[in-house]
């Protein structure tokens, strides 16, 4: 017998070679618990994620006929039987001497709709680097996951509570009989095993989540940083972390399996329901808004060095919510902006005026090609140059908005009225776009993005709309 990781190895390897024969396949990555397994029983389910360009029933069947060569002497398991489960969701086997191929299989589109629908289940996955192909953060990205995404997604914690009250796990399979293909919803009623396996996937998962959404982070922990970290956040989630951590101890170690499960499980999931929903009502929100149009907005680099003012304003162009502070640049065209606000309080600070262009000041883009060559090139290879003569970069920008939140007073409810490019880094920076990319951002004048601050750190509450535009550039 191979070693654990002579296993892994040969799984990937041969898997990789075995479905990478098929045209369409352009990323192929291995996720979950397989990575970090270290025993034979731990890897009884592999989570393999596979995009290809375009979805036809005849790819699909090509992938799976493919895959269903493969044998247990093909990954150095003699013994063991191959078993394919090319379904969506957390179905379990557990089969003796017998490993499942879990094979989730998208097309481009179908991983952009899963992104959309179940981000944290995808932010998961970007975690780990695709051994074929593209990563899945590059085919689209999951980040900027948000405070609704915890309640409302596909594995939100709405969605567990109906799993919970019905013992039933959900699931989805491809309905090829359709044009365009669909997806199926089926449930499985739970068995024993499925609904302790069930039970700790729900609770691991809404605790790394939470820590996601108010950190902005895609990390992984160890359980009992996991539950520090998640303990951290509340005295009373003390309970719920002991419960998770016997949950794992049984699961990984052998120890005694916890008492009354689904009842502590519903329990902590009503008591993180009420702590989310407070933490919600709470949590200062902020509007970044863009100025009002200006006669200057025209296609030229309209940045410091020119201070117009902004053009007349209808009423049903201005938001009506009431703030508690406005905040805006020193150039006149956040001013005057802010001040057709409804807000008694208002501020001025540089760190929210918009970039300097320098030398390409008041440039159309065929004028600022042909004086400063150098700097398009720089962008053609993706680069962040300083504009020229002392001008920034859009990094210098990102850092001067990062500097603008850890020195204001949040309060309840705060407009910020600044510009395009520094609207256009904070939300290239809350999705993780590349920042060569974001000159394609193009947040509409007094269009607001909101976002709540937890800890000095920006969470995105941006409308479907703005995520699923911002994203599509």
């Amino acid at each position: 017998m191979k070693n654990i990781e002579e296993i892994k190895f040969q799984i990937k390897k041969t898997l990789v070679e075995c479905i990478s024969e098929v045209k369409s396949v352009i990323s192929i990555t291995f996720v979950g618990s397989f990575e970090s397994a270290t025993d034979l029983k731990l890897i009884s389910d592999i989570d393999i994620i596979v995009v290809v360009d375009q979805l036809t029933q005849p790819v699909f069947q090509e992938i799976e006929k493919k895959a269903g060569t493969i044998k247990g002497k093909d990954i150095f398991l003699p013994e063991y039987q191959i078993k394919l489960n090319l379904s969506f969701g957390p179905l379990k086997f557990n089969d003796e001497k017998t490993a499942v191929f879990h094979l989730m299989i998208y097309d481009v589109e179908g991983h952009r709709k899963h992104v959309i629908e179940s981000p944290f289940t995808c932010l998961d996955w970007e975690f780990f680097p695709a051994v074929f192909g593209k990563n899945l953060k590059d085919i689209y990205s999951a980040k900027g996951v948000q405070l609704a995404d915890l309640m409302g997604t596909r594995r939100g914690m709405e969605a567990y509570l109906d799993d919970l009250k019905s013992r039933k796990i959900s699931y989805r399979a491809y309905d090829f009989s359709t044009n365009p293909i669909t997806e199926q919803k089926f449930t499985y009623d739970m068995d024993e095993r499925h609904q302790k396996e069930y039970a700790y996937h729900v609770i691991k998962f809404l605790m790394l989540n939470l820590i996601k959404i108010i950190r902005q982070t895609n990390q992984r922990f160890s359980a009992q940083v996991l539950a520090e970290e998640f303990g951290q956040l509340n005295p009373s989630f003390e309970k719920h972390t002991q419960f998770f951590l016997a949950l794992h101890f049984w699961k990984y170690d052998n120890q005694l399996e916890p008492n009354l499960i689904f009842e502590q499980l519903e329990e902590f999931i009503q008591d993180l329901s009420i702590w989310y929903k407070n933490l919600n009502q709470t949590l200062p929100t902020l509007s970044f808004i863009r100025h009002g149009k200006t006669a200057l907005n025209d296609g030229s680099f309209l940045g410091v060095g020119r201070n117009p003012d902004i053009l007349p304003l209808e009423s049903n162009q201005i938001p009506t919510d009431e703030f508690d502070s406005i905040y805006t640049g020193t150039l006149q065209r956040t001013i005057s902006t802010g001040t057709a606000l409804k807000g008694s309080k208002e501020i001025q600070d540089p760190l929210l005026n918009e970039i300097n262009y320098g030398s390409a000041e008041g440039l159309l883009y065929s004028e600022l090609s042909e004086k400063f060559p150098d700097l398009v090139e720089a962008w053609n290879r993706n680069e962040d140059p300083k504009f020229p003569d002392g001008g920034e970069s859009q990094q210098d920008v990102a850092e001067r908005i990062e500097k603008f939140v850890t020195k204001i007073t949040p309060k309840n409810k705060i407009a910020i009225v600044t510009h395009n490019v520094i609207i256009r880094a904070l939300i290239g920076k809350a999705l993780d776009l590349p920042i060569h990319a974001w000159f394609k951002l193009n947040p509409g004048h007094l269009e607001k993005h909101n976002f709540r601050i937890f800890q000095n750190r920006l969470i995105p509450e941006l409308s479907k709309d703005q995520r699923i535009r911002y994203k599509d550039i």
